[in-house]
């Protein structure tokens, strides 16, 4: 039988299947996972002939990662291990064969598969069907207990172990000085039927299978357990002698000398697995009358596991059965457990170190701390391998040790937040995916369903949530005795006025160091957008594509825009926008304001677009307080909002709003100091001239600039499909070495800052009123050369200047045309009411005609225009002269933006009109009393004109 058939014969049909591989020669072990047989046995020949010793595990398992005994799923036969040779159960392989054979004699059982392992014999009796390991397990516990009443000397760790390994058929041991071969001994025997084995062992029914639940929880809480407990062969010994721990143990340790053999063993297995074990075997066998301190050492090493009670009582019966633990504790090693607790350092924390792979465990590499662990407030503690303890003492004095959470969970540190109110840092350490931080709200530490519901999101899973809650608790009472709480930041940007330290995602970037900044309600969502990707010198080689060609000019400005961006809290004004326009395609529009977006962090977080709510883009520019502000595709909103975004950016503030759910004005963070540059297809401004007479005030505080096709050939493609990609993979590493820059060196900066304005505004002529476009132009000049200075863009200063100027002077044009004349606005009123305006001769007046013929016709008398809706307004056509309400007039200032007294004023100076009073209906029938109007003289206004241009246009 070679190996594919031996192992097709003895596992599972399917399933994953777990090869174990050991190395003497190097000191190490490992595990692989298979999901066919094929494989299994294809890795077992090449580590074989490797020299690595090699075993199957008896049980398949569900999934990969696991050979614990609870994982597993089927298992396919019965199984023994004999174990031949001197000190060993049976001195040779052919005494053990005979004493197998006579077993099997006595209880009726088939003839068993054997195999020669190179030392020992693996025997199995092969079932006819995989059954499931619940159903297997009461089956081979009650096979152990047999091996036992018959003194079959078998290994009792072994007929019942699911996560069992055997030697694989066709390998080697290579423990012998030559290595044996392992392999089959004598032909192979026919499969066994389930039941029918079942019966030969005295089991008239087998027991249904029951659904078990550890009393250790969870296997992740099992293994978090296991790394950190400790066994204490002394602390067994004191509690035996005070009646309270294993009388086995009491009389072996007493009655040295007369001790059997299996007994002297049993209580080396103990001692083996506790701390002190090595000078425990020694004293608990130095009266033993086989005793050298060479053969203890010996039996030491055969011993694969501490025997359990039932092993115990099994070697030396009628002395358990009175023990106080029977049936509640699995082995005696079990009462001397503690939980080891992790050494603090001379600074009083503990120092956490990364996690290691497979590889560096056993090779020995050095590790460095990677995280500080504050010590645990009292009495709680952290286990040596993590974890999170508690130490009591109760009633009976006796230490009472359990365990809160399996892995290390903290607060580091207390926060005020102005919406949120006091809250808590909490730092998590999971295995797989590393150090989570998050804040809590300290109202969810009291609350236990708020609590459970918060941890939960935070992949803290516990089933006694109160003992975790009591845990917070505790920390908190300890830090709010030790220091006073942090303001949590609500703001990225700079975090007071004299610019100390400015906040960037997590980090908290000061002068000579970066503290973590925890999130806080409006940050949270944030966070993960500022976490750098890729390299600082990617970002670079990407940023300078646009130093490749001179017609990249208007890209680099706005990539310098986020430099500029920070040096906005060094003035009065709190924004300049820029907004880019074209209806061409390969202008580069969004993609260079992506590139500025990438100096901080992800674009496609960072950025917003026309899509997003007004609420949302106010609402993010407060977060973002001192970083740059990025809309994409602006002109799709309507021309109101564009308006009001140009006044509200300006205004740094966004608008006063109620809470949700209270009756209480919604908390607002300092007003935002930034740069912010909007793209789109059509000019802001012209948009809202469509709706506004004179929008110079939003032109004074947004910049335009038309931008050109740059973009278009194959090559550029070429280009710009790997620019885009350098641009996903590259960002977030440009911000924060400039402006810890920025801070260690505030005053130059400053100084620098207002000699660059004074030069911009003397080079493009800016006046008081172009006070937005200085700022914006002057902070974005500075950012760039500083950046340029630390080497993170390679931009030519004199030319970016150049453009800048160029870009001042085409909005100073723009403004300069958008004068209007109080003439030109006069007319623009008329023409707009133009159906509401009464047009009549002065002279005409149908009520002096005297009576009406009998046909009516004759002597009517009808103007040349009449109001269709409200009359707003009397022209006299003869004359020349309107006779306008005060009223309506205001209205459509008002709606223009237009100051109605200057506008007035205006009309008296430049037009002669007065004040006056006028019956508007006279010459009609209209019955209307004597109103107040504004006269003035019109030259131009042809009423019938603008009608027949109306109609023209529906």
């Amino acid at each position: 039988m070679n190996t594919i058939e031996f192992l097709r014969h003895v596992l599972p049909y399917e399933g994953v299947y777990v090869l174990f591989r050991n190395s003497l020669a190097q000191g190490r072990h490992r595990q692989a996972y298979f999901h066919s047989l094929e494989d299994l046995a294809e890795a077992a020949d090449y580590y074989d002939g490797d020299g690595w010793d090699t075993y199957f595990a008896v049980s398949n398992y569900t999934k990969e990662g696991t050979r614990k005994g609870e994982d597993a799923k089927q298992i396919k036969s019965f199984f023994l291990d004999l174990d031949c040779g001197p000190d060993k159960e049976f001195a040779s392989q052919a005494k053990a064969l005979q004493e197998l054979q006579a077993f099997c004699t006595t209880l009726g059982l088939p003839k068993p598969l054997m195999v020669n392992s190179g030392r020992g014999v693996h025997v199995y009796w092969v079932l006819s069907e995989p059954v499931a390991v619940e159903q297997w397990k009461p089956v081979a516990e009650h096979f152990k207990r047999k091996c036992s009443e018959h003194s079959f000397d078998i290994d009792t760790s072994v007929p019942a172990d699911t996560a069992r390994v055997l030697r694989v058929v066709g390998t080697h041991n290579h423990k012998p000085e030559t290595p044996a071969l392992v392999e089959l001994v004598g032909a192979k025997p026919d499969v066994v039927n389930f039941d029918y084995f079942a019966s030969k062992l005295g089991m008239d029914s087998i027991p249904a299978p029951s659904k078990r639940v550890s009393v250790d929880g969870p296997a992740s809480l099992r293994d978090a357990l296991m790394r950190n407990i400790k066994y204490s062969f002394k602390d067994i010994l004191v509690k035996s002698q005070d009646g309270v721990g294993c009388k086995q143990l009491a009389r072996i340790v007493d009655g040295q000398a007369e001790a059997s053999e299996p007994m002297w063993r049993a209580g080396l297995s103990i001692a083996k697995f506790c701390e002190d074990g090595e000078r425990a075997a020694q004293k608990i066998s130095e009266k033993h009358p086989e005793y050298t301190p060479e053969l203890t050492l010996k039996k030491l090493d055969l011993i694969k596991g501490p025997y359990r009670c039932t092993t115990f009582d099994e070697s030396e019966s009628g002395i358990c059965a009175d023990c106080p633990h029977w049936g509640k504790i699995k082995s005696p090693i079990t009462l001397g457990r503690k939980i080891a607790e992790a050494e603090l350092s001379e600074d009083g924390t503990y120092s956490e170190v990364g996690d290691l792979g497979e590889d560096d465990l056993y090779d020995g590499l050095d590790t460095t701390p990677e995280h500080v662990i504050p010590a645990y407030p009292r009495p709680y503690f952290r286990g040596a391998s993590g974890g999170v303890y508690v130490r009591n003492v109760n009633i009976d004095g006796e230490v009472d040790e359990k365990v809160i959470y399996h892995n290390d969970i903290y607060i580091t540190r207390r926060l005020l937040d102005v919406e949120a109110g006091e809250s808590v840092v909490l730092r998590l350490h999971l295995p797989k995916d590393g150090v989570r931080e998050f804040t809590l709200p300290l109202t969810a530490v009291t609350s236990r369903e708020e609590f459970r519901k918060l941890m939960a999101m935070q992949g803290v899973a516990v089933t006694r949530m109160d003992d975790l809650m009591q845990y917070m608790t505790t920390w908190v009472n300890e830090l709010q005795a030790a220091a006073t709480a942090d303001i949590a930041h609500r703001q990225f940007g700079w975090v007071n006025e004299d610019c100390e330290a400015f906040i960037v995602g997590d980090k908290e970037v000061r002068a000579s160091e970066i503290k973590y900044n925890p999130p806080s309600t409006p940050t949270a969502a944030l966070l993960p957008y500022f976490e750098p990707r890729g390299t600082l010198d990617g970002w670079k080689d990407m940023a300078n594509f646009y130093n490749t060609r001179p017609d990249l000019v208007m890209h680099q400005y706005v990539v310098c825009t986020a430099f500029g961006a920070p040096l906005m809290q060094f003035l009065p004004q709190n924004c300049c926008a820029l907004h880019l326009h074209s209806t061409l395609s390969g202008c580069g529009k969004t993609a260079c304001m992506q590139v500025a977006a990438s100096v901080w962090g992800y674009v496609k977080n960072t950025m917003v677009d026309e899509r997003d709510t007004e609420a949302m883009k106010f609402n993010r520019a407060e977060v973002l307080h001192n970083l740059p502000f990025y809309v994409d595709e602006l002109t799709q909103a309507g021309d109101d909002k564009l308006s009001d975004l140009a006044y509200q950016l300006s205004s740094g503030q966004q608008r006063g709003r109620m809470a949700g759910g209270a009756n209480l004005e919604r908390t607002r963070g300092r007003p935002w100091k930034f740069l912010s540059v909007t793209s789109g297809n059509a000019s802001v401004i012209e948009k809202i001239s469509a709706k506004k007479e004179q929008p110079k005030a939003e032109a004074q505080r947004m910049m335009e600039w038309p931008a050109q096709k740059v973009f278009g050939e194959v090559d550029d493609k070429k280009l710009t499909d790997a620019f885009e990609a350098a641009l996903n993979d590259n960002y977030g590493h440009a911000g924060v070495p400039y402006i810890q820059y920025v801070i260690q060196n505030k005053e130059e900066v400053q100084r620098k800052l207002r000699e660059v304005q004074t030069e911009i505004d003397a080079a493009a002529g800016l006046k008081a009123e172009n006070r937005f476009w200085s700022a914006g132009v002057a902070t974005t000049i500075t950012g760039a050369i500083y950046a340029k200075r630390l080497g993170l863009v390679d931009y030519d200063i004199k030319s970016l200047t150049a453009w800048a100027i160029k870009l001042l002077k085409f909005n100073l044009e723009a403004v300069n045309n958008m004068g209007v004349s109080v003439e030109q606005t006069l007319n623009n009123y008329l023409y707009e009411n133009y159906s509401n305006i009464l047009s009549i001769k002065s002279t005409d007046d149908l009520r002096k005609q005297g009576s009406a013929p009998a046909s009516g016709l004759d002597a009517l008398v009808i103007p040349d225009a009449t109001p269709r809706f409200k009359l707003v307004a009397r022209y006299e056509t003869d004359l020349k002269k309107a006779y306008l309400m005060p009223k309506p007039l205001k209205a459509w200032c008002s709606a223009q933006q237009i100051n109605y007294s200057a506008f007035v004023s205006d009309l008296k100076e430049k037009m002669g009109a007065k004040r006056g009073k006028k019956h508007l209906g006279k010459g009609t029938l209209l019955q209307l009393p004597l109103s107040d109007v504004i006269i003035v003289q019109i030259k131009d206004f042809d009423p019938v004109q603008a009608e027949v241009n109306e109609e023209s246009e529906q």
